[in-house]
């Protein structure tokens, strides 16, 4: 990790002033309610030859405050279980194949009901208006490390550098949330070795990488100042800028996330320095500012899963998970290949870029 003096932190927490516009402030982002429905296949298509039994977990969300999912079928010949792990929640469905002939593969469907994440009103300042506490029991309040986002130590030395004289946790949270934006960029062109990952120690030197690698930075710094924070993973419906309209059917390649923090007054909020590094790029800057705070539903179309260092249900043979978004597949309890297609469908008219 590179060294940093106090001078160049601070500049860079100060570097991204927030929006303040009254036309900002009328103008909210996203819809209310975005409806979508998903099919989500998994498939092992190689069976190694003379394997006794292939397993196969496929997360599927889970409602909460802010999605409501309805109408969960899954679709398999084979038998299989809906089951949830302990340490966040996660749901999934689980098959258990004895001595398969071919490639084994299942289908589910569900209808996801996603509310607009606007929790901080559109600045994402700590001066919007209070909404309501929330403490949800599905969110584990982890503040410790996990296998690659460490806490304490370096980390902790630049967490606390760069919240000098911040008071509030939203005020520190919002200061490491501006360091990140400024300093990390978006790997577009997928250059990192360690792309998607979450190594904070590497990513700290690199400057680069995906959500999931700009995400995790964020939690380390967070955690290392005793502030709850927890990844959470889920799907898009377009890439940036959002597509205009949003065709009403379409292939999803890739996932997205974003961190909840926990403040003591005010509950679970959302941030997305990711995107928020996105829309910097495209020039639409008030959407870093609102990123903050709030998430844009079409960006977060769907929560699927939760948290780091997973251990499924029932329990994998090799190991945690690092996340949990994809199908995960051992045959004989050795990690095979699993692939995924997953399609969404808007049942109502095409959605319109709404995020101003």
């Amino acid at each position: 990790m590179q060294q940093r003096s106090l001078g160049m932190l601070m500049a860079v927490a100060l570097a991204a002033p927030i929006a303040q516009s009254v036309a900002d402030e009328q103008q909210p982002l996203g819809q209310a309610v975005l409806t979508t429905q998903f099919t989500y296949t998994a498939t092992v298509p190689a069976v190694p030859a003379g394997t006794r039994e292939v397993k196969v977990w496929l997360p599927v969300p889970s409602n909460s405050e802010w999605q409501t999912v309805e109408g969960l079928k899954v679709d398999s010949t084979l038998p299989y279980s809906l089951t949830q792990e302990k340490k966040y929640g996660n749901r999934m469905v689980y098959l258990a194949v004895k001595k398969p002939q071919g490639p084994v593969a299942v289908t589910v469907q569900f209808t996801v009901h996603r509310k607009n994440l606007r929790v901080l009103g559109v600045t994402g300042n700590a001066g919007a208006a209070a909404h309501p506490v929330l403490n949800p029991n599905w969110m584990r309040p982890v503040v410790g490390p996990d296998v690659k986002v460490p806490t304490g130590g370096k980390f902790g030395d630049i967490a606390l550098e760069l919240t000098l004289g911040r008071g509030s946790t939203l005020d520190k949270t919002r200061a490491i949330f501006d360091h990140v934006v400024a300093t990390m960029q978006y790997d577009y062109k997928k250059e990192s070795p360690k792309l998607g990952e979450g190594d904070v120690a590497f990513v700290c030197d690199y400057k680069k990488g995906n959500c999931s690698d700009l995400h995790s930075y964020v939690i380390s710094l967070t955690r290392s100042l005793g502030i709850p924070a927890v990844l959470e993973f889920g799907f898009p419906l377009t890439g940036i800028p959002l597509a205009e309209p949003i065709p009403q059917d379409g292939k999803i390649t890739g996932y997205h996330c974003w961190t909840w923090f926990k403040d003591a007054q005010r509950g679970w909020l959302p941030l997305d320095a990711s995107d928020a590094r996105r829309w910097l790029d495209s020039g639409q800057a008030d959407k870093r500012d609102y990123l903050f705070g709030n998430l844009i539903p079409e960006r977060s179309a769907v929560a699927l899963s939760r948290g780091r260092d997973i251990t499924l249900k029932p329990a994998q043979k090799s190991g945690p998970l690092n996340y949990f978004i994809y199908p995960y597949a051992e045959a004989d309890g050795k990690p095979v290949d699993a692939d995924w297609v997953l399609t969404y469908h808007l049942p109502g008219p095409a959605v319109a870029n709404r995020s101003g």
